[in-house]
């Protein structure tokens, strides 16, 4: 019942901030993870496949959305790398194809603690995203208009939609691809959420 209510606060919260959290469906996750063939290098079981890790992390509680997001975000650039030499197609992902995905691998809801701003202030400057997204010049788009918008589903999808765009832009700038962890990613989602000048 606690758990229950934690995931209908974490949902009211997120809708209050004006985020839309879509809800995952693990029977749709299911059927995602197979059409994308994502299975070909994860592997179909907990223990993973021989190029890559396992995504079923029933077991784990500290597994969140916010994990799901880093973790995609941390390995992006490699994942494309075998994705390209395994002539398996990029996807492209909405923030409803995360939210499945995640409820097939976590297989009941989880919610993140919340973020603080301040600290995703700082994630943002560290992880060089005002480089691109601070200058208009660019062509980046401009995510303080977007605020309000943000969750670990819209992070996923971001970089599976914009993300080799991001990759050409870093390699150009001669920066390294960001790696985030789970805490990190729910501080940047509540400093992106935050309206600013």
């Amino acid at each position: 019942m606690f758990r229950v209510l934690l995931v209908v606060c974490a949902v009211l919260l997120a809708r209050d901030a004006g985020a839309q959290v879509p809800t995952g469906d693990v029977a749709r996750g299911e059927r995602l993870f197979k059409e994308l063939q994502c299975a070909s290098c994860h592997g179909s079981t907990k223990a993973g496949g021989t190029a890559a890790p396992g995504l079923l992390k029933r077991d784990d509680p500290a597994y969140t959305p916010n994990a799901l997001a880093s973790a995609m975000w941390s390995h992006a650039a490699g994942m494309w790398q075998a994705m390209e030499k395994a002539k398996v197609q990029r996807p492209q992902m909405t923030p409803a194809h995360a939210a499945d995905l995640f409820a097939f691998f976590a297989g009941a809801p989880r919610v993140d603690k919340p973020g603080n701003p301040a600290q995703g202030g700082k994630v943002y400057q560290a992880k060089h995203c005002a480089s691109c997204h601070d200058e208009p010049y660019l062509g980046a788009p401009n995510l303080a208009a977007q605020a309000g918008t943000f969750s670990s589903f819209s992070m996923v999808s971001s970089l599976w939609q914009h993300g080799g765009g991001m990759l050409s832009r870093m390699v150009a700038k001669n920066t390294e691809w960001q790696k985030f962890t789970p805490e990190e990613m729910s501080h940047l989602i509540a400093y992106l959420n935050t309206k600013r000048p």
